[in-house]
């Protein structure tokens, strides 16, 4: 099995050619959504920080239309998503080494092949124009001529034909529609198969073997293309504002499309839509949360005048579901290890109307919390991510062949504390946004062998795409 940590330098930043191109200045205002793009991308190879976070800390410089916003978000996230895919594409037109291409050109051409081939909504004359006139605002007109001679390249391959299976010459889009070319770029998928689904759907070759190796072809492809896509999103209405039904009327009133999901506060967005603007989001009556996510609180099942425990709790998605879970009623402690992770709970209870809910430093002495045990735990652990590869497009380039060691070992001192803080008759659930079972079910099972009095009573595991994101949890009594 694959096994991973957090690299200490970006695999991309290794292997590109560093040169004074790396140093562009950043704009004092992005008024492209190109340009802004070309820089989220730039800023995560640099810093491995993620997109959303180099998007806050750069939102007063966006001078955008919510359209180019948008494309920006679309187009660096796409390029960090796809990146195995693009480099493939390049690389085949390519007459020089890839070491002697810059780094920042090559994302340059990467940004312009993702708007070629995998978006249909913007014209191949625009994407090639756009990217060449892109590199004159980066002051690197020596880059044009390379730019444009690619993309146009690459743009004689590409054909009208749309596939419906794998092939050698075929690129992922969405389930059963596979952009053809004139050349084959990938292996082949009947002789290759781990190879194929590596550079076609872009993930790393021993990610892909090792599922491969646990759950075969056609459920690998399914959870790579489900990673791949934008998938939709649930709300969980609460309970304290509204019910299920209650919140699903208010909305079809306004128009938007949604339906049941298959937990009970659930609720299916059936087309993409501005959530901050949403009836009922100002008056907190629902959150957005996946369905795999909501399990966990469901299985906890914490009851009004409880004292409970959220040991991980930042953003506070989870925290929040318990003390709707609670009707507001009891003691609800929420631990992170930051402060500016706890405004996080903080600004997301207020919203909601919570007021149940205490916040406090993971590493302040177990006193600062409460002396007496609790009747509920959630331990919703730090993990692989291996589950939600689709929200968070940067981990999967975070994989590595190494030992999972470290990570289990903060998984178990977590889940160990938790025993020793439960009550004789108290729930605990461990949960996890992973489905790799060396972080669920085998450690697990190896951490209870010390505690004879303790029983897993039950447990979900979520595969991702079936229907949701992939993770986790397991009641423990």
């Amino acid at each position: 099995m694959w096994s991973v940590v957090v690299k200490k330098k970006n695999v991309w930043q290794q292997n590109a050619a560093a040169t004074e191109a790396d140093e562009l200045p950043i704009p004092q205002y992005f008024r492209s959504a190109r340009e802004l793009a070309f820089f989220l991308v730039e800023e995560y190879r640099r810093s491995d920080q993620f997109i959303s976070d180099s998007m806050q800390q750069w939102e007063r410089r966006i001078d955008l239309s919510s359209a180019d916003w948008r494309l920006a978000m679309e187009i660096s996230i796409g390029v960090v998503r796809r990146q195995l895919t693009l480099d493939t594409i390049i690389e085949s037109q390519l007459t020089r080494p890839r070491e002697k291409v810059e780094a920042p050109l090559w994302t340059l051409l990467q940004i312009g092949v993702y708007q070629l081939v995998m978006l249909d909504q913007i014209p191949d004359h625009a994407a090639v124009s756009e990217t060449v006139e892109l590199a004159g605002k980066l002051h690197r007109v020596r880059w044009k001529k390379m730019v444009n001679a690619i993309l146009r390249s690459i743009t004689r391959l590409m054909t009208t034909d749309i596939a419906t299976e794998p092939q050698s010459n075929a690129i992922p889009l969405s389930t059963d529609r596979f952009r053809c070319f004139s050349i084959g770029l990938f292996p082949s998928p009947i002789a290759d198969a781990a190879s194929y689904l590596s550079k076609a759907f872009s993930f790393p070759l021993p990610v892909i073997t090792d599922w491969l190796d646990r759950f075969g072809m056609q459920q690998t492809m399914q959870m790579a293309q489900w990673f791949n896509q934008r998938n939709k999103l649930y709300l969980r209405n609460n309970a304290l504002q509204t019910t299920r039904d209650e919140l699903l009327e208010e909305l079809q009133t306004e128009g938007i499309q949604v339906s049941p999901g298959d937990e009970p506060q659930s609720i299916r967005l059936e087309e993409p839509v501005a959530i901050e603007n949403l009836v009922g989001f100002a008056a907190g009556k629902f959150t957005i949360q996946d369905q795999s996510a909501m399990a966990a609180g469901n299985l906890l099942n914490p009851q009004p005048e409880e004292t409970v425990w959220d040991m991980c709790a930042a953003p506070g998605t989870k925290t929040t579901h318990l003390a709707e879970l609670m009707y507001n009623r009891g003691t609800l402690i929420a631990t992170d290890v930051s402060a500016h992770r706890l405004e996080k709970i903080e600004q997301n209870a207020s919203r909601l109307g919570l007021t149940c809910i205490e916040t406090h430093l993971a590493n302040q002495p177990h006193a600062a919390l409460s002396e007496k045990p609790f009747d509920a735990i959630l331990v919703d652990a730090p993990c692989s991510n291996s589950g939600v590869l689709g929200k968070r497009p940067e981990a999967r380039w975070r994989l590595d062949e190494v030992s999972i060691k470290e990570l289990n070992q903060i998984q178990r001192d977590l889940l160990e504390q938790a025993l020793q803080r439960l009550k004789p008759s108290g729930r605990l659930v461990y949960s996890t946004c992973s489905f790799d079972p060396r972080e669920n079910e085998e450690l697990l099972q190896e951490v209870l062998q010390n505690y004879s009095s303790r029983n897993l009573v039950q447990a979900n595991r979520h595969i991702p795409g079936s229907p949701c994101d992939g993770g986790y949890q397991a009641l423990i009594q």
